[in-house]
């Protein structure tokens, strides 16, 4: 059985998944795990620490998502793999996406980890563009346009779900194939043509 703390980062998750951040306290949080409130704050003093804390999880997500095969070559089923996973990780933690600047707005630490995070992945999303043009699947591009189309994943990797909700109708989780099918949009141009087969 799962520790406490991770039984209320499940629990949280989920809350906030189905409802959003602003509409779930930790008044609701522990009365779904059936624990006292006092008890909840033993292990999160309020409801940013398990936000950050699920952004850590998040984290640990695209670190393990992102990291390239040690064994094989880099092919285009790589980048699929890639961008269906992130899709996937942001299904999972839809409300992080769904919420992202009123919980980057509320909370100074979360956004501190967020900038940093985006940075250090901005800049491993131009290295991992780099070695699809050294494995041939990329056309060569200089610094400016790999940081264009680096900036453009990240919208669309970040923002997808917003633009989607934005949108009306219920989310889904087949909305995240379209994710995936915008990445793939974005980095056709610069990939190398008998690649894409």
């Amino acid at each position: 059985m799962a520790d406490t703390r991770t039984r209320i980062l499940d629990v949280s998750l989920t809350l906030f998944n189905e409802r959003g951040t602003a509409n779930v306290t930790t008044n609701h949080i522990a009365e779904a795990l059936c624990m006292s409130p006092g008890n909840l704050y033993y292990h999160f003093r309020n409801k940013a620490e398990i936000v950050r804390e699920l952004f850590a999880r998040i984290m640990l997500c695209w670190a393990d998502n992102y990291a390239l095969p040690q064994d094989k070559a880099l092919t285009l089923k790589t980048i699929d793999v890639m961008a269906a996973g992130n899709f996937e990780i942001q299904w999972r933690y839809r409300f992080f996406f769904r919420d992202l600047a009123l919980l980057l707005g509320a909370d100074p630490k979360l956004a501190e980890l967020y900038r940093g995070n985006r940075e250090t992945g901005m800049a491993n999303t131009v290295a991992l563009l780099r070695d699809f043009i050294a494995s041939g699947l990329m056309h060569p591009a200089d610094r400016k346009t790999l940081d264009e189309i680096t900036q453009l994943l990240w919208l669309v990797g970040d923002l997808w779900l917003v633009f989607r909700e934005a949108g009306g109708g219920e989310l889904c989780k087949a909305d995240m194939d379209q994710g995936v099918r915008l990445f793939r949009r974005i980095l056709a141009p610069h990939m190398i043509k008998d690649k894409l087969k």
